[in-house]
């Protein structure tokens, strides 16, 4: 069963949903012919950040409304979350809210198998250890959880690969109306989104494999 992610990497929730969804795969039996692959899309919450980013809080509370006391208690909203799933979430940390466009242009290069490693990775340093995940340091670091070596990376982002395919899964997510993340598609048919929990995900997944068979 191929369960496509939309999903952005500066998304919180698209880090507890995919932890969701990784917890209802640990528990599904699927149907024989009918195992999980997981593939990643991109969605960019935030389309006009630059590639250098902006400052974390200023530009989250301005993006949220509310101002900094409304962003505070947004963040230990999803700091309780995420720790209920074994997610840590150290905001603190973050000075930059990036541009993911350059990571997610070298997740578009990364076989889908791999993928998972490198969002994992990425979304990790971002939120554990407040790294800048639009930088092409970082990006290559995380590399190498999904087999990357750092040289080969650099050099195919360097020649602008995966622009193309990255900028075609976007143009996708447009014309299928796409306006928020975390998003599960499964089998190309079937949609849900948000992040939800990791039992209501295990339910659809068996009436989805009844369902396919």
């Amino acid at each position: 069963m191929l369960i496509e992610v939309y999903h952005d990497l500066l998304c919180p929730w698209c880090r507890i949903g995919r932890r969701h969804l990784e917890l209802a795969l640990r528990e599904w039996q699927p149907p024989e012919g009918r195992e999980a692959s997981v593939r990643f899309s991109p969605y960019l919450l935030h389309p006009d950040v630059p590639p250098e980013g902006l400052p974390f809080r200023e530009a989250m509370a301005r993006r949220l409304g509310g101002g900094q006391a409304a962003l505070a208690r947004t963040l230990r909203h999803v700091a309780r979350d995420g720790q209920a799933v074994g997610l840590d979430f150290r905001f603190e940390r973050i000075d930059t809210l990036p541009s993911t466009r350059l990571a997610h242009q070298a997740l578009a290069l990364t076989p889908a198998a791999a993928q998972g490693a490198f969002v994992d990775e990425l979304t990790r340093r971002y939120f554990e250890e407040g790294e800048n995940i639009g930088e092409l340091e970082t990006i290559l670091h995380a590399g190498t959880s999904a087999g990357w070596e750092a040289a080969d990376l650099a050099e195919r982002l360097g020649h602008g690969d995966g622009r193309v395919e990255m900028e075609a899964l976007l143009e996708l997510g447009r014309r299928i109306g796409l306006d928020g993340v975390p998003l599960f598609v499964f089998e190309g048919q079937y949609a849900l989104s948000g992040a939800y929990p990791p039992n209501e995900l295990l339910l659809l997944l068996r009436r989805l494999g009844q369902l396919l068979g």
